[in-house]
């Protein structure tokens, strides 16, 4: 009978041989955070900001991601933000100085304010890697911390260097400009800008994800350059479907207001109305833009991340998150602010709903095998807090 079977093709397991069984599970993220707890302490934060000038914005920070972190579990275990806001408000206070610097520079010469934007973007791939650093060691999860790696080569190489060859679509329109091919020359510039920034953004996602680690493992990124070059194809398709009748509704309204008018427009002093007519038209098809974009990038930055032999999904929908930015927008206008922690308690509840950490295996697994091969202690966490800055990036 079994010959016959297995002549037949087909094939019939042995009764006694037990089926392999599947151990992957899904462990989603979970926010318990409520609007009328954080709006307390925003509040206050709000108030005490305005009383000190400022001051302490780096306090309302540390205690808005504490909450927020404390709310946010996975596996049942929250996340700790463990920063203090002392190297907060130094990274606040040098970041108003090198904007002091930079107003003050435009102030006195126009080329002199061209140096110091020059010399504020030698610095920034050097900010990157300190905030994304503090930010990183001060959170954690079951006690594991995150780690940062202090990768300035890499990050000089993908947030300043790369961006020099974007130069050559601009003198490739120069050349052809020249030459009397101007309407060649803005096709090279943009076939040249098309091509490599996706490209960028890219190998910038990987950068970032490749040079964090946690209890002990790196995070390694399995780029797909083309699913980027895809991303920006798409946004390029919605931003037509949105600007082309935005544009037209702008024009009627623009027809409308200038109508009757006998004053010539001033296109450097329009009127109050034009300048609300143009924001009410132009500002959703900008947001439709931009939603559909951060929604596929980060679904991206997440479904090619990978910790051991755990990965990432992340299922960001776009109609539901331009819902969520279009109705939040809304009510922290009409409410003058004060709907801006419940518009933030609902975003993170969607984000954290639509995040997964997929992996075979217990959780508790991944800690115990974490903490049985060393964990980095408190004493690197606390020199870095002398040098350490997070400014927000």
């Amino acid at each position: 009978m079994h010959d016959e079977t297995m002549a037949s093709g087909v094939y019939l397991p042995e009764l006694d041989v037990i089926p392999a069984r599947d151990t992957t599970e899904v462990h989603r993220l979970r926010f318990h955070g409520h609007a009328s707890d954080y709006f307390r302490i925003w509040i206050v934060n709000v108030a005490l900001s305005l009383v000190t000038l400022g001051i302490y914005s780096a306090w309302a920070t540390v205690r808005t991601r504490r909450y927020m972190y404390a709310n946010t579990t996975l596996g049942g275990s929250p996340f700790d933000y463990l920063a203090r806001p002392l190297p907060i408000l130094k990274g606040r206070l040098l970041t108003v100085a090198i904007f002091a610097i930079y107003v003050l520079a435009g102030r006195i010469a126009v080329p002199l304010q061209g140096l110091a934007a020059l010399v504020v973007a030698t610095f920034m791939p050097c900010l990157i890697v300190k905030s994304m650093m503090f930010r990183a060691r001060y959170s954690s999860w079951r006690g594991l911390r995150f780690f940062f790696s202090e990768d300035y080569m890499g990050a000089y190489k993908w947030y300043l260097g790369v961006y020099f060859l974007m130069a050559i679509p601009f003198i490739l329109y120069l050349l052809t400009t020249a030459a009397g091919h101007p309407g060649i020359g803005i096709l090279l510039a943009f076939a040249g800008f098309t091509g490599l920034y996706p490209w960028i953004k890219g190998h910038q996602q990987e950068w970032m994800v490749e040079n964090h680690h946690f209890g002990g493992k790196s995070f390694r990124f399995d780029s797909e350059i083309g699913n980027y070059y895809g991303v920006y194809i798409k946004a390029a398709g919605v931003a037509l479907a949105w600007f082309v009748p935005c544009l037209l509704l702008f024009s009627a309204v623009a027809v409308y207001i200038t109508k009757g008018n006998t004053q010539a427009f001033n296109p450097k002093m329009p009127s109050p109305y034009f300048l609300l007519g143009t924001y009410a038209t132009m500002a959703p098809a900008y947001l439709g833009v931009w939603t559909f974009a951060h929604t596929r990038m980060t679904n991206l930055l997440y479904n090619q991340a990978q910790l051991g032999l755990y990965r990432f999904r992340s299922t960001l929908e776009y109609w539901p998150m331009l819902s969520l930015y279009l109705t939040n927008a809304l009510a922290v206008l009409f409410s003058i602010g004060l709907a801006l922690p419940w518009a933030r308690i609902r975003m993170a509840r969607y984000r954290a709903e639509h995040l997964e950490v997929i992996g075979e295996g217990d959780l508790s697994d991944f800690v115990r095998d974490a903490f049985a091969h060393g964990e980095i202690g408190a004493t690197a966490t606390e020199m870095d807090s002398l040098l350490g800055i997070d400014i927000g990036l």
